[in-house]
């Protein structure tokens, strides 16, 4: 009789420092076994290296074993995104992880399980009064993206919904100072508890992405930013004053 190999589950990472609120995820092969948040808003570079060790530790395994890192790629805030794609990149250099990108929108759409909503809109901050929107619906109990990334005031984008026939539910740490700049009879606003991004909707993400060899090349990485990073559009300016 033939035996068949054992094939050890990869462990994977998932690491989420797009947004405000930092948090990192373990687990083996589609199983999520651990997630923590970090400890206060904007703690990134201060808590995300450590909080890797402390779960590795609690799952008893070392670097070197990550067989696959799932990093939230954005769009979001650059240097807190930079912060994960500076750390992955270190990973797949020292311990040969792959690395798997994942839209930082389409884990914030996991983050709604209601069967009552059908669709949502997910706002992330872009300074200057625009706003990073993706638009979901709800297709045969999952979410699908009918509007991708897309930069925009609150006026264009309840010029485009606020008149459709289906209430849109919004979530996004956008909101956090803006809300009262989407709300309608037709826009509606998600509680809080549901705006910030997970790591663990990374990695579930991601590991159906690993499945299908999607895998990011760690040299040409970079974090996913609709337009140049405010320091560099500044800098574009003053060259061409």
């Amino acid at each position: 009789m033939k035996k068949t190999a054992n094939i050890t589950p990869a462990l994977g990472i998932a690491l989420e420092t797009s947004g405000r609120i930092g948090s990192v995820s373990i687990g083996t092969g589609e199983k999520l076994s651990d997630e923590k948040t970090f400890s206060a808003p904007l703690r990134h570079s201060a808590e995300l290296f450590d909080t890797i060790i402390e779960l590795l530790k609690t799952s008893n395994r070392q670097a070197k074993q990550i067989n696959n890192i799932y990093i939230s790629i954005g769009p979001g805030s650059f240097t807190g995104i930079r912060i994960s794609v500076a750390v992955a990149k270190m990973l797949a250099l020292a311990a040969e992880s792959k690395i798997v990108a994942v839209s930082t929108t389409d884990a914030m759409a996991l983050n709604v399980a209601d069967d009552s909503i059908n669709r949502i809109a997910t706002v992330i901050d872009a300074k200057r009064n625009q706003f990073f929107i993706a638009v979901f619906e709800k297709q045969a109990d999952q979410w699908q993206k009918i509007l991708s990334d897309s930069m925009m005031a609150a006026e264009e984008f309840k010029s485009q919904f606020d008149n459709s026939e289906k209430p849109i539910w919004l979530l996004g740490e956008g909101l956090l100072y803006y809300a009262n700049k989407f709300e309608s009879d037709n826009i509606r606003i998600l509680d809080s508890s549901y705006w910030s991004p997970r790591a663990g909707n990374v990695f579930r993400i991601g590991v159906k992405m690993a499945a299908e060899k999607k895998f990011a090349d760690p040299v040409s990485l970079v974090p996913f930013y609709i337009r140049k990073p405010e320091a560099e559009e500044n800098w574009d300016k003053n060259k061409s004053a």
